[in-house]
């Protein structure tokens, strides 16, 4: 499960680590409903992926090691698929992916409650 920033810290869809707030998800809430899915927790669900509009074009090497950072992340948890409601932050994250051969397979929260494309 990754929320962007913007949907965190704009929207408030999710608890933020720097308020030190009760931990809650509506995303996650969501997606709980749908029979079948196991949701698993990475170490730092809230960090930011590196994507970030222009800031991915403007400081791409920043980008680039928030990206491998989230992408480890999933790595050391086992995780098979990234869920999110956010497209640019899939796309930012599987080019990580792909380009280090990790495996992962990036999913738009709405194609889960699609049912697909498992």
């Amino acid at each position: 499960m990754h929320n962007s920033c913007s949907s965190i810290r704009g929207l408030h869809i999710s608890s933020r680590s720097e308020w030190m707030e009760p931990r809650f998800n509506k995303t996650e809430e969501l997606l709980s409903s749908v029979n079948g899915i196991t949701i698993e927790h990475i170490d730092r669900p809230d960090e930011c992926c590196g994507f970030g509009g222009t800031f991915c074009v403007t400081d791409e090497a920043v980008s680039s090691k928030m990206g491998q950072d989230k992408v480890s992340d999933y790595q050391r948890h086992h995780i098979e698929y990234v869920v999110s409601p956010d497209m640019s932050c899939l796309m930012h994250q599987k080019g990580i992916s792909d380009k280090e051969n990790a495996g992962l397979k990036f999913v738009h929260v709405a194609q889960v409650l699609n049912n697909g494309p498992f």
